[in-house]
């Protein structure tokens, strides 16, 4: 049986993509981490890590957000170890002005998550413009993203922020040839930064294709869980 290995996007966890999976079925088998480390080179050993506790040669993998970035950096630093690659609202690092400004920010947001803990940051978080399309699934589903913020460590989310943040990333544009498997990126239509970049991947990966999901934000699998189910399940299933 194949494994798919998901990669969550920041402050989430593991089982943010259980709808997802239970859409798409058991013909796989599914790891999804809780990621722990909190710069990139950290966070490829930590998935190599596992694959091979799992026994686990060649994976699929999928990755949203933040988990997107780093499954572009694993793809290019180890093409061998992949079936396929899925992005879901990603990029391959900010660049100059951009990136320096997103690096300031971040910083800004880790320090004040120190003060303020991380029910201050669940709030903060949700209401960020870039969610706004969340709104759709109702009170229930974003009540279960809630608290899935508030588990947690408000150390450990300042350290990502620091350490893999979109401001920490160096870019990596220019590796991205290396990765071999068939790759599908998704973006929103309602996310028009990551429709972009969704693009710019397609250009420079050489087995890619964008895909952008109508109805959708940034967080595409939530917002469109059985667009995106379908999607996936035929990307998978064509390696």
């Amino acid at each position: 049986m194949d494994v798919v290995t998901c990669l969550h996007g920041f402050s989430q966890h593991g089982d943010s993509w259980e709808e997802l999976l239970g859409l798409v079925g058991p013909r796989f088998r599914w790891l999804a981490p809780d990621l722990a480390a909190t710069n990139l080179e950290y966070a490829v050993a930590e998935v190599l890590r596992l694959w091979d506790r799992e026994g686990v040669s060649r994976s699929h993998l999928v990755g949203y957000s933040q988990g997107g970035r780093l499954a572009l950096y694993l793809a290019a630093g180890h093409p061998e170890r992949l079936r396929t690659l899925t992005v879901i609202s990603a990029h391959a690092g900010l660049e100059g002005a951009a990136r320096r400004k997103r690096l300031e920010q971040d910083h800004a947001l880790a320090e004040q998550i120190e003060r303020e803990g991380v029910d201050w940051f669940a709030g903060y978080w949700a209401a960020r413009p870039i969610f706004n399309s969340l709104q759709r699934r109702g009170t229930a589903f974003l009540g279960r993203l809630d608290a899935g913020r508030r588990r947690n460590d408000p150390a450990r989310l300042a350290a990502t922020l620091r350490g893999m943040g979109p401001g920490a990333t160096a870019p990596f544009w220019d590796r991205l040839d290396r990765i071999q498997a068939p790759t599908l990126l998704l973006a929103g239509a309602e996310d028009p930064p990551y429709v972009d970049f969704a693009a710019r991947l397609a250009q420079a990966i050489p087995r890619a294709r964008a895909v952008i999901v109508p109805g959708a934000g940034h967080a595409v699998h939530l917002e469109q869980p059985e667009a995106t189910a379908r999607l996936l399940a035929d990307h998978l299933s064509s390696r």
